[in-house]
């Protein structure tokens, strides 16, 4: 009882965050602080004298808890342990406890001084977090707090073991001096104006975030809390103060934070792209801002032919872009993460085969490789391609940077996945099924654009009106099979003797017409004999087809395509197999 008496305890009890408990061997509390009626609701004078096994503790936590008393009653004094508890509306939390047993010059136990915060909201988010990707580490727990007692001249008092281990002293040595001893001379300034600032205006600071260096030298964040010190006649006789290490939590909010801003840019760059390559390019400069590389590489997976071509790069010299990727999956790092459908992270890139190609080219450009990091990214155990990041000399990616982009992978992935399904989707309603070439709808709304340029640049165009001759006798002799078979190759023979502006279309049953921009139609005509002549050579021999093709340009009129079709039939009624080009006498056929 005289402990609960105590002001030095009266302060901590009443300044802190945490619920004090204080209760006797036979589980009567004697002590009740504020934090506990805010986490718990109960009222200090409703429960002292109580068993707080009667209110506290609920059916499924009676057994546990029972465990941890008899090894606190045996001297097996556990750190700390989570468990359930009721609150007055019956709700039940999860709180974090601490015990501190007191006992008499015997031996025997006194007095148990139990100490909770509601960790309810914090063990959700761990739940969650480990549910999303378990990449996230749980948020911290059980990190003991300095608390520590100065009297008006900002000298140490008394300081509990965690503060003194932080000043890399022993409690005992610190008394009778300031933080001038301990600390480097700013954060000693800071401290001291804190402390004065208290003692002269009464006022107390609250949850204070700092950046402090500990006496190993290292960077922490802590929230700091200072009081005034008050005796019983309420005069104030210095500071108490408790400071909470939140480096961990800070690092995971910073983390968690970024997490959120990468699934968002994810987000939006699917959304607003049409291509995987425009969601590549996205991707790569937007996960530049938030992680600090300088080189990356976007790869997709191509079942079909087993290999990753080169998306997206961002960061290498203009003349190694895509030299950097080698031939063979198996020589690279990032054909190795897809063979294996494991990341590969390589600290080592000039000792390494995996990276000999990359290191090598760069190493020519004066740049020095420092570390290469592969995530395949897959979806639901599919590959669909490969995220590969570099940092030259100097730099690295540090653990927490390869923790987010292996959480991002999956959704780069599903990206590139529903862009490959639109991708097909645009296909199927643009493509003829049978010849894989455009199909009629297509036709009309490429060469509406086309026109338009031809309207207001004057930029000429052709196009070729094609019917393949006999085809019905063909389907007949041989069998629709081999009809098919002529309509697909025929489409290969279009598709070989086409640029990449020009386009192909499948209008009709047999009917074809290739679109030709910036082509006059004696342009035109040339393109037509190539392709009557590889029909010669590859389908009449087999099954006695030939093709009349009709070619006008845009010069011809407004209505291009009657015109190409009227040459085309001109062809068929001068003999078929020809060429009739709009505005001339001469059909060309041999």
């Amino acid at each position: 009882m005289e402990l609960i008496k105590n002001p030095a305890y009266k302060a901590i009890a009443e300044a802190s965050p945490l619920a004090f408990v204080v209760w006797t061997p036979d589980f009567k509390i004697i002590d009740w602080n504020k934090s506990a009626e805010r986490i718990f609701g109960w009222r200090r004078e409703e429960v002292i004298g109580k068993n707080f096994f009667d209110f506290l503790i609920p059916e499924s936590a009676e057994s546990k808890v029972r465990q941890i008393v008899e090894k606190l009653k045996a001297g097996e004094l556990p750190s700390y342990s989570i468990n359930e508890n009721l609150t007055k509306d019956g709700s039940i939390i999860k709180c974090e406890w601490h015990n501190t047993v007191l006992k008499d010059k015997q031996g025997k136990i006194t007095t148990v001084i139990s100490m909770a915060q509601d960790v309810t909201e914090r063990e959700r988010m761990k739940e969650r977090l480990q549910k999303e990707h378990n990449l996230l580490q749980t948020l911290m727990d059980n990190i003991p707090d300095s608390i520590y007692f100065k009297d008006d001249k900002n000298r140490f008092v008394m300081v509990n073991r965690a503060k003194a281990e932080h000043s890399g002293t022993t409690p005992d040595n610190m008394v009778g001096k300031t933080d001038f001893d301990f600390s480097p001379k700013e954060q000693a300034k800071k401290s001291f104006a804190d402390d004065t600032y208290v003692i002269k205006s009464g006022r107390s600071i609250v949850d204070k975030v700092e950046k402090i260096i500990h006496s190993n030298g290292k960077e922490h964040w802590v929230s700091v809390t200072k009081v005034p010190w008050r005796n019983n006649k309420g005069k104030i006789i210095g500071t108490m103060g408790i400071s909470r290490d939140i480096t961990r939590r800070k690092a995971e909010q910073e983390e968690i934070e970024n997490l959120g801003r990468l699934y968002r840019l994810i987000g939006r760059s699917i959304n607003r792209s049409k291509t995987i390559k425009e969601l590549s390019s996205r991707i790569l400069k937007g996960l530049r801002k938030i992680i600090d590389f300088d080189f990356g590489d976007i790869l997709i997976y191509d079942p079909e032919k087993n290999t990753l071509f080169c998306s997206t790069q961002i960061g290498y010299p203009k003349d190694l872009k895509e030299k950097t990727i080698p031939k063979k999956s198996e020589e690279g790092i990032a054909g190795i993460a897809a063979i294996y459908k494991e990341p590969i992270y390589i600290d080592n890139p000039k000792n390494s085969k995996l990276t000999s190609v990359i290191h090598s080219l760069l190493e020519k450009c004066g740049i020095k490789l420092q570390e290469v990091y592969a995530v395949p990214l897959m979806t639901r155990g599919t590959l669909h391609g490969v995220l590969q990041i570099g940092v030259k000399e100097g730099k690295n990616l540090s653990r927490k940077d390869r923790r987010l982009i292996k959480s991002i992978s999956e959704e780069i992935a599903a990206g590139i996945a529903k862009i490959k399904a639109e991708e097909a989707l645009r296909e199927l309603a643009i493509k003829d099924p049978l010849t894989g070439l455009f199909n009629y709808r297509h036709f009309w709304e490429v060469l509406e654009k086309q026109e338009d340029r031809f309207k207001r640049y004057n930029e000429v165009y052709s196009l070729l009106y094609i019917d393949i001759d006999n085809f019905k006798e063909c389907n007949d002799t041989y069998g629709h099979q081999e009809g098919d078979k002529v309509l697909k190759d025929l489409s290969g023979i279009l598709k070989n003797n086409l640029r990449r502006i020009d386009s192909a279309y499948r209008i009709g049953g047999e009917e074809f017409v290739v679109l030709l921009p910036h082509t006059s139609k004696q342009k035109a005509k040339k393109v037509a004999e190539r392709i009557q002549k590889e029909v010669r050579q590859k389908l009449y021999l087999r099954c006695k087809v030939t093709v009349s093709i009709g070619v006008a340009d845009s010069k011809d009129g407004e209505n291009v395509v009657k015109i190409a079709d009227s040459a085309m039939y001109e062809a068929k009624r001068k003999g078929k197999d020809r060429i009739w080009v709009a505005g001339e006498n001469t059909p060309f056929s041999d």
